[in-house]
């Protein structure tokens, strides 16, 4: 493929392969890469009698369904700006992102329209797809004009030190580095049959680099707009769904269904690996997924700033996958500050914030992202991640790392899922408190006896918990990973 925008490359793929599956939805609709070029033409009419106009900012708050996928690849052909509002935000967090984003016109459907502030919004018409098959399939002659592969055409949110999020700009260039990194570093594809999947939210900056990797390696993407533990297997295995994931969280979730269905035979036959980010993914969760699922996790690591900065091999050993978050994709650049913080910069980064001076603040005085994110580069040029540098334990003036602790913690038989935070102590300034998600398979852990596990492990006494806490569910962050400020917040003062 040699387009330079998205539009171009939904184009060029529509005139090679126009009857080759690209889109799916769970009530077994399919639409062909040549549907989809002809839909989002279309839908550049339906935006244009909805009010949309070109220079606008148009923001759109929908879950990850095709109705999505049609709107946000339609609005890549327009000469907008498109702001993507995650599903699951509410009202307070919608206009908020709108207004940060200074959109012109929210775009809703009947699940999300009670989100709408007073602004201007469109709701999306439960026909959507009909409505558009009766609509010229050609862009628009004024809206859909096609701008430069290096315009700001995208803004995502990523989260602010007030609750007020940040504006990430991008553009189809940035979002296209990612998508060929993603799609080449994982070899996708290449193997017969492949089907993807997005069980997460399409509106994350992850929705449009998977799409753009399936467009250019050829595969069909499975969308699936709600995630339910208890039938996410049936619906992978009867999509026959070959790439899977979203974060660790995820990987997690396929694990306990392995587990719960007492069998040794794979509960999703058709599966070949779990792929996603987001957090890292500790090597006892591989280890677990590899000997249970009998699969591969073969994770990445990026953020809103700079989507799929490393993203482990198909053809890694698993002491890597396990160990790394994988390489820095082609175009990007990655180094370790002074502090330990990791740095990045490559044709993937953004070109800055909407406000500059959170850039200039975010940014080194040579032009390099510092992302927040502690690591080390390995010898073998792959990335490890051993936490934020928000996220550090200072127990007594020494800095704990919590990744450390759940990564070990996991290891213990009588624990599923944890997450390791700190808490105001004011003997210690902060104490090592453990939270335990509580499992249907087996009983609750105690303290005593995470403290002696990881005696055993080696890990010095000021490292081990000094609180624990048994939860039945962890919050989550609109991407599925534990929100630990959320948690915090929750068991602050309680038992």
């Amino acid at each position: 493929m040699t387009a330079g925008t998205i539009a171009g490359l939904l184009d060029e793929s529509a005139a090679i392969r126009p009857g080759r599956p690209m889109l799916r939805d769970d009530a077994g609709r399919t639409l062909t890469v040549g549907d989809v070029a002809n839909l989002t033409a279309a839908a550049t009419h339906w935006l244009w009698d909805a009010g949309v106009r070109p220079g606008m900012t148009v923001a759109w708050q929908l879950p990850s369904h095709l109705d999505a996928a049609v709107l946000m690849l339609a609005l890549a052909r327009t000469d907008v700006r498109q702001a993507p509002v995650l599903h699951l935000y509410r009202r307070r967090e919608v206009c908020s992102a709108v207004d940060v984003a200074e959109a012109d016109i929210l775009v809703v459907d009947r699940t999300t329209a009670a989100n709408a502030g007073d602004g201007v919004h469109v709701r999306l018409p439960n026909d959507f797809l009909r409505r558009l098959h009766a609509m010229p399939q050609l862009p628009h002659p004024e809206l859909g004009r096609p701008r430069a592969a290096d315009a700001v055409r995208w803004v995502y949110f990523t989260s602010g030190t007030t609750g007020r999020p940040k504006g990430v700009r991008h553009s189809d260039a940035t979002l296209l580095t990612a998508a060929r990194g993603f799609a080449g570093h994982l070899g996708l594809g290449g193997f017969p049959e492949e089907v993807g999947s997005i069980a997460f939210p399409i509106a994350h900056i992850g929705g449009i680099v998977y799409l753009s990797a399936a467009l250019m390696a050829d595969f069909p993407v499975l969308m699936v707009p709600k995630v339910a533990a208890d039938d996410l297997p049936r619906l992978l295995t009867e999509h026959r769904v070959t790439v899977a994931g979203a974060s660790p969280v995820f990987y997690q979730m396929l694990l306990s269904a392995q587990l719960e269905a007492g069998t040794s035979r794979r509960l999703i036959p058709s599966l070949r690996m779990l792929t996603g980010g987001g957090a890292p993914c500790p090597p006892e969760l591989h280890k677990r997924v590899r000997e249970c699922m009998r699969i591969p996790i073969v994770h990445a690591y990026g953020m809103t700033e700079a989507a799929m900065v490393c993203v482990s091999m198909a053809t890694d050993t698993d002491e890597q996958r396990s160990h790394s978050s994988g390489l820095p994709i082609p175009g990007t650049e990655v180094r370790i500050g002074a502090t330990g913080e990791i740095e990045v910069r490559g044709a993937n980064v953004t070109p800055g914030y909407l406000d500059p001076l959170q850039w200039a603040a975010a940014s080194t005085p040579d032009g390099w992202f510092r992302t927040g994110d502690q690591g080390h580069l390995r010898a073998d040029g792959r990335i490890v991640i051993t936490g934020r540098t928000k996220d550090l334990i200072i127990r007594k003036g020494e800095n704990i790392a919590p990744e450390e602790i759940e990564n070990e913690l996991l290891g213990h038989p009588l624990v599923d899922e944890v997450a390791v935070l700190g808490q105001p102590d004011v003997l210690r300034g902060e104490l090592v408190c453990a939270v335990v998600r509580r499992s249907p398979r087996h009983r609750d852990v105690t303290l005593d006896e995470l403290c002696a596990f990881l005696d055993e492990r080696g890990l010095m006494k000021q490292k081990w918990p000094e609180r624990l806490v048994i939860v039945d569910e962890f919050p989550l962050t609109g991407l599925g990973k534990v929100s630990k400020s959320t948690l915090a917040q929750h068991i602050a003062g309680g038992s």
